[in-house]
């Protein structure tokens, strides 16, 4: 666990004076030991706390941003939000509103562009500062843990390039810690340039032993050689599809990386010989418990140790449910700030798990109320059970949950569409549906049978219905450039159609318009604060981004 003070002054005193324009509190934390750049770096405690660091800023931190503050979608909901897949039912923020109303311009998006670039670069930052100083401490640190700091770093490096090369396209690259104002100022990289960094970095910890080979609960939460593995084959999912269109050789790459991981042992689908649809299923284990070997990454909460807590619980229902005198959430506000359409929730399979009460989503609550009398109540709006916590809800704090970032389901999924695309379709380990039809059995429903395109619609599909709530649809659109629209009710299907002609989903709130998503939309525009402070940015818009 990372969960403690740990010393930051140091990251925050540079990030604020080179590169950011501000600098969030480790943990929401004010360090009562503070010390400077000469003093950093000198014990055990000082590296170790430069590590921690590194799991709470950047794109872990995505989870607790939002923009124009109070009740907004998290950062890591945007992509949702612009897809129309999932909607803000607050409505009252520039950016979501923007989104609804198609009015892609950079007045709109441009603050929520600075939030993800700024969030990018300041953990790429402490990770570049981890990767220069740990190797000096010969002194201080063995060798091991010399070499397990900076595997560490060059995680969290190659996680925040992934980030800043899908959100924006090319960036400048960074790879050394700023001491001074000197040659702050980069023209971007190219994409395709920055992928291959990435995948240096990845690749440099991934052989040898400078990682476990671990599950991610059995290592304190700390990077394991599965992490760094799921992230290499995510990289190449993604290098494989637009914009670069990497092809089959991303693909293959793609699948045998994340067949490393299947191959390393230490991770497994939670009941993965199948699961009940009860309150102790797979997915509530998954949810409410920190020991699962399905889980490879998750972002950290505790309220109840160290005040560092999930706030998700809030927008996991509608305001409809503070009328029943049973929740006091934090600020006295419940809202759903990431409500899924009724296109997916009506896609799936009845006999399907994931689209059970109290698995994913939930529309009844039963529980005693403020006057304790036990009540039943029924949302006006689906709720998103993943996230909902009765204890933060009644207490009004945040609540303990972690969130879960990669989970072995993926991986299985990523080894079946590389697979897939790349001809290797049998029902055998190493072809597409032995890995496909392994999720689709814990979720209860039959075996596949496709081949070919239809094989490929049924992964993305898939890959829809069981991280709903974890992030990845956005992704699945962008290196696709397909959308994904109704193909009957409860039928398990949908149709992947071209994004250009395809049918967006609340464009506005509960309107359909054809080709609502312009494809420039698929890359932020750089922030206009940034092209005015950095002179080697001008000139180097997002193209569409007037």
């Amino acid at each position: 666990m990372k969960l403690h003070k740990t010393y930051i002054s140091i990251f925050c005193m540079i990030i604020l004076s080179l590169l950011m324009s501000s600098c969030d509190s480790f943990l929401e934390e004010k360090p009562q030991d503070e010390k400077t750049a000469g003093q950093f770096w000198k014990t055990e405690a000082d590296a170790q706390s430069a590590v921690n660091a590194l799991y709470f800023g950047g794109v872990p931190y995505l989870n607790n941003t939002d923009v124009d503050g109070g009740w907004t979608p998290k950062a890591t909901m945007w992509g949702g939000v612009m897809s129309g897949l999932f909607v803000d039912k607050r409505k009252d923020r520039t950016f979501t509103n923007a989104s609804e109303g198609c009015n892609f311009n950079i007045e709109s998006f441009n603050s929520t562009a600075l939030k993800l670039w700024h969030e990018f670069y300041k953990g790429i930052s402490r990770a570049n500062f981890v990767i220069a100083n740990i190797p000096t401490m010969t002194g201080v640190l063995s060798d091991t843990q010399i070499r397990n700091f900076t595997a560490q770093g060059k995680f969290f490096r190659a996680y925040g390039y992934f980030y800043l090369v899908k959100e924006f396209g090319d960036v400048p690259y960074v790879d050394q810690p700023y001491t001074s104002l000197e040659g702050i100022y980069k023209e971007p990289s190219s994409a395709e340039q920055v992928y291959k960094n990435i995948e240096a970095d990845l690749l440099s910890i991934i052989e040898g032993d400078a990682l476990p080979n671990k599950a991610f609960y059995d290592n304190g939460c700390y990077v394991t050689k599965a992490m760094a593995q799921t992230l290499l084959a995510q990289v190449y999912l993604q290098w494989a599809g637009a914009p670069l269109n990497g092809g089959n050789d991303y693909y293959t790459k793609a699948a045998n990386m994340a067949m490393d991981v299947i191959n390393g042992g230490q991770h497994i689908l939670e009941q993965a010989s199948g699961s009940s649809d009860s309150i102790y299923s797979a997915f509530n284990v998954i949810k409410t418990t920190k020991t699962s070997k399905e889980i490879i990454f998750a972002k950290e909460y505790n309220q109840t140790q160290y005040n560092v807590g999930n706030s998700y619980a809030c927008r996991s229902i509608g305001a409809d449910a503070f009328q029943w005198n049973v929740f006091s959430p934090g600020g006295d506000v419940l809202y759903n700030a990431y409500l899924p359409c009724d296109m997916l929730i009506n896609s799936y399979l009845v006999a399907d798990i994931r689209s059970h009460e109290k698995q994913f989503f939930f529309w009844e609550y039963t529980g005693v109320d403020k006057n304790n009398v036990v009540v039943t109540k029924r949302l006006n709006n689906i709720g998103n059970w993943a996230w909902f916590d009765e204890t933060s809800l009644k207490t009004g704090k945040d609540g303990d949950y972690n969130m879960p970032t990669f989970r072995y389901a993926e991986v299985l999924l990523i080894a079946a569409e590389g697979l897939a695309r790349t001809g290797k379709e049998g029902d055998a380990a190493g072809g597409a549906r032995f890995y496909l039809n392994q999720v689709r059995t814990r979720a209860g429903i039959p075996n596949e049978t496709a081949t070919g395109d239809a094989l490929i619609q049924s992964i993305l599909t898939e890959r829809f219905h069981e991280f709903p709530l974890e992030f990845k649809i956005w992704d699945d659109i962008r290196r696709t450039r397909l959308y994904p629209e109704e193909d009957g009710m409860n039928s398990g299907k949908l149709k992947w159609v071209a994004l250009e002609s395809a049918k967006i989903q609340n464009k506005p709130d509960g309107s359909i318009r054809v080709g609502a998503i312009p494809a420039y939309a698929l890359l932020w525009p750089i922030p206009l604060s940034e092209m005015q402070a950095n002179p080697s940015l001008q000139g180097h818009q997002n193209p569409g981004w007037n």
